[in-house]
């Protein structure tokens, strides 16, 4: 979750160097649609590199060359992990879509950047729903 910036984006791209198929989600469409092309173009040179290594005279790397390099993927989802039923509907998606999830890095915050005597009560009900309900919701 929060794959779309910060954290979540970084998170993303570690895992696609360790040739993880991907869940993005993020409230964002258009940062998670970015992340998910850094992570493609991630995936497209870890495909050339082993294509290289694979023709003839190509200098194979030991331990990366055992592990796979076809079928990884990312796949998007925008989702406001602060709405529990949004959260249970993408997740429902996910499953008829991509199958189990194995590891889930729950990312997503909110900072309202106010003290707390200056934060409206909108604003401290949605940071609780992001930063505390939405684990449970989204685990």
């Amino acid at each position: 979750t929060g794959a779309g910036s910060g954290l979540g984006r970084l998170f993303a791209l570690e895992f696609a160097r360790r040739r993880a198929l991907l869940v993005l989600w993020d409230i964002n469409t258009q940062s998670n649609e970015e992340t998910a092309g850094m992570v493609r173009h991630i995936y497209r040179e870890m495909a050339e590199q082993a294509a290289a290594a694979a023709a003839p005279g190509g200098a194979g790397d030991g331990e990366k060359d055992a592990l796979p390099h076809c079928n990884l993927q990312v796949y998007t989802y925008t989702c406001d992990v602060g709405k529990r039923e949004n959260v249970y509907s993408t997740a429902e998606r996910v499953r008829k879509e991509v199958g189990e999830v194995s590891v889930l890095v729950n990312n997503a915050g909110v900072v309202s950047g106010h003290h707390l005597l200056e934060c409206p009560d909108e604003l401290i009900e949605r940071t609780m729903m992001v930063n505390c309900h939405a684990h449970f919701w989204v685990t």
